[in-house]
């Protein structure tokens, strides 16, 4: 089952987005009706909730401080417990109480935490309780403060750092109906991405970097080749200050009866101070005549346009006379 987290600071929203996530995905939200109706059968009591849910507890010393802590460690140990019951049958959204930490080591977990600048909290919470700007600003401190000594005290985490979270996302930028429909998609994204080792990743990064990085033709764009072969002489150019554009142009060989293209042929690269075509071939001698006949068969067509082919031999030459290995070598 899937576990969408949602932490949240007061005011930024967060409960509005939580209901969107949970009504566009079909999940449920554990919010604190749902944990106060279902606490009872994990042994815990309604009073426990005005004590311990997402607050910090201020123990003194003497019996009452070893009775409180055990209150609350027993509050906290069936919260969890239903926590991860629920996670078990149903697909959930779980706003607060910690959920970034508790299911931080489940796959198919989203992590997201609310927040939105002070002036927009400020206008929210003035309007939802009917207060004047300086309360509101004073339950802002106290409802924030609150959660992160809970979060803080019960799970040794500070809920600001940022790698406890999937997305961070900014209501006072974006509206709570977009900030749902990213967390939305982002969940589904996840689910359905395909899990790639991240070694396998990291060296397929690093191949293309190495194919592809820093590497312009003369317009100022960066081609895709079709070839290693083709960027390693990509940069050999380079290093001779040569101009060259790659398939710059498509040369027709062959029509049909009603005239249209059935044959052509692209040259890799086009060196305009030359006025130079060039096809590059690392192929056996024997097994480019398909090319050598294209070739002869556009300088029919296009006796002013000058090609040369680079084969494989020589093109093993140019690179180690530029001090390049051969790929797979």
């Amino acid at each position: 089952m899937a576990v969408v987290t949602i932490s949240r600071h007061f005011g930024s929203g967060g409960e509005f987005v939580a209901q969107l996530v949970a009504e566009k995905m079909g999940y449920l939200l554990v919010n604190k009706a749902i944990i106060a109706k279902n606490m009872r059968s994990f042994g815990t009591y309604d009073p426990e909730m005005a004590y311990f849910d997402e607050k910090t507890v201020k123990l003194e010393n003497g019996e009452k401080n070893l009775e409180m802590e055990q209150r609350r460690r027993n509050y906290l140990e069936g919260l969890h417990e239903f926590f991860y019951d629920m996670a078990i049958r149903e697909n959930l959204v779980i706003l607060g109480r910690g959920g970034q930490i508790l299911f931080r080591d489940f796959p198919p977990s989203l992590h997201v935490k609310i927040m939105a600048p002070l002036q927009n909290r400020l206008a929210r919470v003035s309007r939802l309780y009917h207060l004047d700007e300086a309360a509101s600003a004073r339950l802002i401190s106290e409802q924030d403060r609150d959660r992160e000594a809970y979060l803080r005290q019960v799970f040794g985490c500070n809920w600001l750092d940022p790698e406890l979270y999937n997305l961070v996302i900014n209501t006072g930028l974006t509206g709570l109906e977009e900030s749902a429909a990213i967390i939305v998609k982002a969940a589904q994204l996840k689910e359905g991405a395909g899990e790639v080792p991240i070694q396998e990743l990291e060296e397929r990064l690093l191949e293309q970097q190495e194919n592809t990085a820093a590497i312009h033709d003369a317009s100022g764009t960066s081609p895709h080749f079709a070839h290693p072969s083709e960027a390693e002489f990509a940069r050999m150019l380079d290093f001779y200050r040569i101009k060259w554009l790659y398939e710059p142009k498509t040369f027709p060989l062959e029509w049909d009866s009603e005239g249209a293209v059935t044959e052509a042929f692209s040259p890799d690269f086009y060196l305009p101070d030359q006025d130079l075509y060039l096809e590059l071939t690392t192929q056996k001698q024997k097994l480019v005549w398909k090319k050598n006949k294209k070739i002869r068969r556009l300088k029919e067509i296009y006796p002013e346009v000058q090609i040369k082919i680079i084969y494989g031999r020589d093109y093993r030459g140019l690179l180690k006379k530029y001090g390049i290995e051969e790929e797979g070598e």
